[in-house]
């Protein structure tokens, strides 16, 4: 063995500070950048908030928007019958609006404040709160009056007779109605009103003839002595009863959203793309520390705290830039999609976008990752701008999307009793000019969720 020297040449890729800091604040969504900011901000001293600042469309402050032109050729070319299909939007200019789903209130936190609008004793109302949170997820009180007493003995002395009367007189009388039950009979008795004759109908049969309501209409009028449209009339009552009233009760909290990119349609019908103004905006070097002297071991801090600033706002800088690139870019592919939604969608992947705006597909891939946009159609992960496509006998190609939806509405309408198969599925989708097979129809089918047609056939054949 022997040590000596020697040369190589070679290439490899090294990621410089710049360059990290740049990708980490690109792949960021608005909410998780402000919190980094937020740190950013308490870490270096060479930056600080403006928060006199004027939000601005841009990084740069300019206002950018693209009207896209009302003749534009955004038909796919060869068959078009699809396109034909889409229909004239009606829909008013888009107004931006307040993100109102941050406001959405789960149902629990619903039962809680019926509860405290309503006047009641101090006892009442901690009994009504611990009453609401012993509920399963059904919305059921599947716990003895007794065992509720033991459990909550450590916050409250309180009797089971008490437990039963505030669970009758409070917890049975709040929205939406049949929570607090014991069974599903109880359930469902709780949401019929005594002075509808069809519902009087429908808790005599849950009470008297419980055992009786599998059998046939004739049989059940005769035991019932009713005539047979009574029946038929509180069969169709029933199936508007909701056995579980209490799901969605102690669901996870709601997932704040902040759009991205805001596309609107302006008053010549065009599409208009913008950078809402976020808090971030008036971020900004200290001007305080910025003509100062250090010396020291002060002066190599505060001139690192000064590097890794700009390096920040450059990035900034750079996301907005980029973003701005991509929308642009979705809103000249995707403008059928901004407009008649999911069946206007064409097919566009990662990389037709990195081509059109010069950038690499993983930039496209962190650009768009978690990441949402405000549309005249309502609140869109910007990944759902995004499709495969199937050929077409013309020789276009159709988004993936529009299929399955396609497959959906061909399940949705099939005759009662008679579903058909995924084969007749992807002969009708291939008689419309759409090349696909049965196991491709499949597969859409089980993403969608819907179940097979053995399965359709024999649930049809228990509601009958």
């Amino acid at each position: 063995m022997q040590t000596k020297l020697a040369h190589k040449l070679g290439q490899r890729l090294a990621l410089t500070p710049q360059l990290t800091q740049s990708l980490k604040v690109l792949a960021m969504n608005s909410m998780d950048l402000d919190a980094y900011l937020e740190e950013s901000i308490e870490s270096n001293p060479m930056l600080e908030m403006d928060f006199n600042a004027t939000p601005t469309a841009d990084a740069a402050g300019h206002e950018r928007a693209l009207e896209v032109a009302e003749q534009e050729q955004w038909h796919e070319q060869g068959d078009n019958r699809w396109e034909t299909m889409y229909a004239a939007s009606t829909r008013d200019d888009y107004n931006e609006r307040e993100p109102l789903w941050q406001q959405e209130q789960g149902l629990g936190e619903s039962l809680h404040e019926q509860i405290d609008r309503q006047p009641m004793s101090e006892t009442d109302h901690a009994i009504a709160h611990m009453l609401v949170d012993s509920l399963d997820a059904d919305g059921y009180f599947r716990t003895s009056s007794e065992d509720f007493v033991r459990d909550v003995a450590d916050q409250i002395t309180i009797e089971a007779d008490t437990v039963d009367d505030v669970l009758h007189r409070i917890i049975h009388q709040l929205e939406p109605a049949g929570l607090g039950a014991r069974d599903l009979t109880e359930c469902l008795l709780l949401q019929l009103d005594n002075s509808q004759e069809i519902d009087i109908w429908v808790k005599r049969l849950l009470l008297h003839y419980p055992d009786a309501l599998l059998q046939d209409d004739e049989t059940l009028a005769a035991t019932a002595a009713c005539d047979v449209e009574t029946i038929r009339q509180a069969r169709s009552r029933m199936r508007r009863l909701d056995p579980f009233p209490g799901h969605g009760l102690h669901g996870e909290e709601n997932y704040y959203i902040r759009p991205e990119i805001i596309f609107r349609r302006n008053s010549d019908n065009n599409i208009e793309v913008d950078l809402p103004g976020t808090g971030w905006r008036g971020i900004r070097l200290n001007e305080q520390w910025k003509e100062h002297e250090w010396k020291g071991k002060d002066k190599e801090f505060m001139s690192q705290a000064m590097k890794e600033a700009k390096w920040l706002l450059h990035a900034l800088d750079q996301r907005s830039e980029t973003l701005m690139k991509v929308a642009l870019c979705l809103a000249e592919r995707q403008r059928a999609f901004l407009e008649y939604g999911i069946l206007g969608l064409k097919p566009l992947t990662l990389q037709d976008v990195a081509e059109d705006v010069g950038l690499h597909e993983s930039t496209i891939s962190r650009v768009t990752n978690s990441k949402y946009a405000e549309t005249p159609v309502g609140l869109i992960e910007l990944r759902r701008f995004f499709s495969a496509g199937l050929p077409t006998r013309g020789g276009g190609t159709i988004s993936v999307y529009r299929v399955q939806q396609r497959v959906k509405a061909l399940i949705d309408s099939e005759p009662t009793g008679r579903p058909i198969s995924d084969q007749a599925i992807a002969d009708r989708l291939q008689a419309e000019g759409i090349e696909i097979a049965r196991r491709t129809v499949a597969k859409y089918r089980e993403q969608l969720g819907l179940p097979p047609s053995s399965q359709r056939r024999r649930t049809a054949r228990s509601r009958q």
